[in-house]
Formats: C-alpha cells, structure tokens, sequence
C-alpha cells in the first residue's frame, strides 16, 4: 500500500499529478490542505479528473466523499474523537475507507477495527517538517495487536528509508515531502521509492 498526501498548500497544475501518481501506481491519494475551507476543497475536486475519484481520500469532509464518490476519507487524532459511533457505522455503510492518525504504536491496543487504516507517525525524521524528529529506532517490529486494519508508517518515507519501512512490518508507506518538496521531480521520485517498495515487498 503506497498513499500519497497531498502538499499541504496551494500547488499550481496540483491535479494533474495527482493523475499522473496514480498511473504509475498509488494506491491513494490523501486530499488534506491544514486550515482550508470545504468550499477551496470542493474547487479543487472539481478540478481534477473525475477517473482520479476513486482513489482520493478527503481529510475531513464526509459530504464531499459522497458527492464526488471518494475513496474515503481520513480524520485527524483530534477530529477522532468528534465522529460519532453512529457516523462511523453509516460512513462503513457506504462502503468507505476510513482512516486516522496515531503517533504511538502503544494507541494500536486500543484501535478499532471501524478504521481501516492507521498513519503512525513520526517514524523517521520528517522531510516536509525540519526538526519534526522520528521517534522509532531501526530495530523496531510493528505489532497489531489484533487491529485487522492497515498501518502506514509516515514521516520521512524516501527511497532511502521505504525498505527500513518494509522491515519494521508496516503494511504500507504514506509519502509526503518526498513527492512535493520538489513538484518537478514527484513522478520520478514516486518511481524510485514504488520500486523499493514493491521489490522488497516481493522479496519478503
């Protein structure tokens, strides 16, 4: 499983590469722009082609899942704690993934299996946050504990730390400053860290 999230800011011809990602073989892409309103969300799903719906997620905004029939869409720690049971058991009645954050392996002992997936982060030293320092040694094996979902490490996933990613058993990566840091570069940026990924994933 290899997502994608999107630059946290405006990016000219945004859309266009999320096209391009996922021809080359993301799995999804996370629409999360910090501090946006759902109206400047709604413009840039209008924005994008309408093949790419499937495979996007929204931070978010529910509505706009249904509206625009997304993936799913994802909740912060804090946004968490505002969905009610009921709203979680409707959203999984539209056949939605759904997913949060966690930044301690120690919060997968009391994570539902409502949600599908899990970004677990800071696992390495984050490349669109300097200073923003991973919190996870080397030698670290992921351990469910009966979760039944997918967790995606996040921080600091390059071509240099996918395989490292691979070692600690995450069932996927989630790629950020990697792909946007240089907008020129995502597409063959993206290609070096899928094929370390995929490599090793067929290796193991």
């Amino acid at each position: 499983m290899i997502q994608i999230i999107t630059h946290s800011t405006f990016l000219p011809e945004e859309t266009s590469y999320w096209q391009q990602l996922i021809a080359e073989g993301a799995d999804s892409i996370l629409v999360r722009k910090p501090g946006w309103p759902e109206t400047d969300y709604e413009q840039l799903l209008q924005d994008a082609d309408p093949s790419c719906y499937p495979k996007l997620m929204i931070a978010g905004h529910p509505a706009l899942c249904e509206k625009y029939g997304l993936q799913g869409v994802h909740f912060s720690e804090a946004g968490r704690g505002l969905v009610s049971g009921d709203q979680i058991i409707g959203y999984r009645e539209n056949g939605w993934r759904l997913s949060t954050s966690i930044h301690a392996a120690e919060t997968l002992q009391i994570a539902s299996d409502n949600w599908d997936q899990l970004l677990l982060a800071p696992v390495f030293h984050s490349i669109s946050k300097p200073g923003y320092a991973g919190t996870f040694e080397e030698s670290f094996r992921l351990s469910k504990d009966g979760y039944n979902g997918q967790v995606l490490a996040l921080g600091g996933i390059d071509h240099t730390t996918a395989a490292k990613a691979r070692n600690m058993q995450f069932d996927g990566i989630a790629l950020l400053g990697a792909i946007w840091q240089e907008p020129a570069a995502a597409i063959s940026n993206f290609r070096r860290i899928r094929d370390i990924w995929r490599t090793d994933a067929l290796m193991s």
